[in-house]
């Protein structure tokens, strides 16, 4: 019956969004195809808006209705684990043009139930004598409330607050802010994060206001392109280095110096293996200091430990090298390296820069963004620097290092000299 009401021919809607019971209003104009699914203008709304997306929402039409009342469009996971009720559909399940059939209809959104944060949605033009676009911002005027301030009355509390020390600007609003996140959100649609990944799931902590940059790198990353035809050089890549060690360490184990550090006829062994340069972070030059960040990176994963003054294989370190494949399937499940959610959260935003292609300068600036609005900080609260991340994602990023996935660029900061494969191997990681 819904699909009955659908326009025959798709046209551009012209819709005005306003939060309900605020004044002076907030409100916002953009325009979307009148085929849009519901689901896909949820991330419309939310990006024009200024919202982060963390609460349930729903749609509620005044127009259709049972006689339990106006039809309501549920997000599919809300379904998934509540099931249907009398008069609701999926959001995912339903055209704007089915909600909404004539200009001066409208549909309430409502976002965040605890806080009440209603809107109304109004069809304000019907333009069909145009190509049908993508979802555009077109105007707008003040500034979205914080994520949490209350619903209508919490935030009229919130701003009699905010009033002596002015650190929020409830008149502050920057078009071009607007429209970059409904940009976003369109290329995000069309080529989003694989499902179920975690880092899918770690993206939803985030919002593209707080972390524009971040996203921008999303999209730029293409998390669902193939990898395939770079597979073979991946896990060379990925492995070389550590398998040279394993094997080194067989039987009973390498001897270390008085000092702790492979012995110099490994250090040798090493110079003549590896073509390893001394742009690294962290460490001096030097094949000894790159051998010390390889052996480091093998007591992280778990296949090496000093015994006695000896390095010697760990039951996991025996297992990889015994079975053909091992290896490598351990590194990629282990990744990002590092104990605690910190160590974590930075590593997943490491690998993004990476998948994205950044330049050194890029990736610090997302890198900084991205633990900032997860609300990672220095211990004197001062802004993150690029000292600060390294620091914090320090496991990772020598071991991308080590392997050359991340390549630093002495000529140009500007400009990325990650090789394509390490891109692959980044965008894999991030599908998992």
């Amino acid at each position: 019956m819904r699909n009955q009401r659908r326009r025959p021919a798709a046209a551009n809607f012209v819709m005005r969004i306003e939060i309900d019971c605020i004044t002076p209003p907030i409100w916002r104009r953009f325009s979307v195809p009148s085929n849009i699914e519901l689901d896909q203008l949820h991330s419309i709304v939310q990006a024009v808006m200024g919202w982060g997306d963390q609460h349930a929402h729903q749609w509620v039409s005044v127009h259709h209705s049972t006689d339990n009342g106006p039809d309501r469009y549920i997000a599919p996971e809300v379904i998934e684990r509540d099931g249907y009720q009398e008069g609701e559909f999926g959001e995912d399940e339903v055209r704007i043009d089915e909600a909404v059939t004539a200009v001066g209809e409208y549909v309430r959104y409502e976002y965040n139930a605890r806080a009440w944060w209603s809107h109304t949605l109004v069809l304000e033009q019907i333009v069909e004598d145009q190509p049908i676009s993508e979802p555009s911002y077109l105007d707008g005027a003040r500034a979205c409330p914080p994520e949490d301030s209350g619903g209508p009355i919490g935030y009229r509390e919130f701003l009699n607050g905010q009033a002596s020390n002015g650190l929020f600007d409830p008149e502050r609003f920057v078009p071009a802010e607007s429209d970059a996140a409904v940009t976003i959100a369109v290329a995000l649609h069309k080529s989003p994060p694989v499902g179920s990944s975690l880092f899918e799931k770690f993206l939803c902590r985030l919002s593209v206001h707080s972390a524009p940059k971040l996203f921008a790198a999303v999209v730029k990353s293409e998390l669902r392109g193939g990898y395939d035809n770079y597979f073979e050089v991946m896990r060379e890549g990925a492995t070389r280095q550590l398998l040279w060690l394993l094997n080194s360490a067989r039987g009973g184990g390498i001897v270390l110096t008085a000092s702790g550090s492979l012995p110099l006829d490994h250090v040798a062994a090493a110079r003549d293996e590896f073509d390893w340069r001394s742009d690294w972070i962290d460490v001096t030059a030097g094949s000894d200091a790159q051998l010390a960040v390889l052996v480091e990176a093998a007591k992280t994963l778990g296949f090496v430990r000093k015994l006695r003054g000896t390095l010697i294989l760990t039951r996991l370190g025996a297992s990889v090298l015994a079975y053909e494949g091992e290896l490598w399937r351990h590194i990629v499940t282990a990744m990002p390296l590092g104990k605690g959610e910190l160590a974590q959260e930075a590593g997943q935003i490491l690998f993004l820069t990476l998948a994205a292609g950044l330049s050194e300068s890029g990736r610090s600036e997302v890198m900084i963004e991205g633990l900032t609005a997860l609300g990672w900080s220095t211990t004197d609260g001062t802004r993150l620097g690029d000292d600060d991340w390294t620091w914090m994602v320090r496991d990772t990023l020598l071991y991308l290092r080590m392997i050359g996935a991340i390549v630093s660029n002495p000529l140009d900061q500007h400009v990325s000299a990650d090789p394509e494969w390490g891109r692959r191997f980044a965008r894999m990681i991030l599908s998992m």
